[in-house]
């Protein structure tokens, strides 16, 4: 991040402000006393600039990072959708429904959409892909990626280290809903 005015800000981004983002990325439970001593600044110098980052709408909430595999959700994949154009709100009130999605982003390319998907087991991201998404009128095909390891770059991380052999490829389905609907004799 850079400093500097943005179009859509009031006030400037300076080092400052950057440096509060920053922290309070790593860790968003950081008293303002806390907050203040890191950036070298006053209390009520950072609560200030705190509430400006709230109130601009920088800062939208505060959230927890939860770590899936520790809560049951070992598998994680990637959907890309490629979708009926004319079915926007259809997908978007389908996709509601789908338990098994923890991040969606409307991409431009071959797919309209990709989705990240968490489940217990791979078959709980096939049922979802193969039984759900694939059956929705709105989509056209799906290609779905399984995650082997993933990384957040929220964090400064240490470059990425796999020992030799170690990674089991899960492989990518490939589904295209028009032609499997075919082959099942599918309206």
């Amino acid at each position: 991040m850079s400093a500097g005015k943005s179009m859509d800000l009031d006030f400037e981004l300076d080092e400052t402000y950057l440096k509060i983002l920053d922290h309070l990325r790593r860790d968003s439970r950081m008293s303002v006393a806390a907050l203040a001593e890191a950036v070298g600044v006053s209390r009520s110098n950072a609560y200030s600039r705190l509430n400006t980052l709230i109130e601009s709408g920088v800062i939208e909430r505060f959230t927890v990072d939860i770590n899936p595999r520790l809560v049951g959700k070992k598998v994680s994949a990637l959907v890309f959708v490629s979708l009926d154009q004319s079915k926007w709100k259809q997908f978007g009130m389908q996709l509601s429904q789908l338990e098994q999605m923890d991040y969606y982003a409307v991409t431009t390319g071959e797919y309209d959409v990709v989705l990240r998907l968490r489940a217990d087991d791979v078959p709980g991201i096939q049922h979802a892909v193969v039984d759900v998404i694939s059956q929705w009128s709105c989509v056209r095909d799906t290609e779905t990626v399984f995650l082997m390891q993933e990384q957040s770059s929220d964090y400064d991380l240490a470059p990425f280290q796999v020992e030799s052999g170690t990674l089991d490829p899960l492989g990518v389905l490939n589904f295209n809903s028009a032609a499997q609907r075919s082959i099942r004799g599918d309206k």
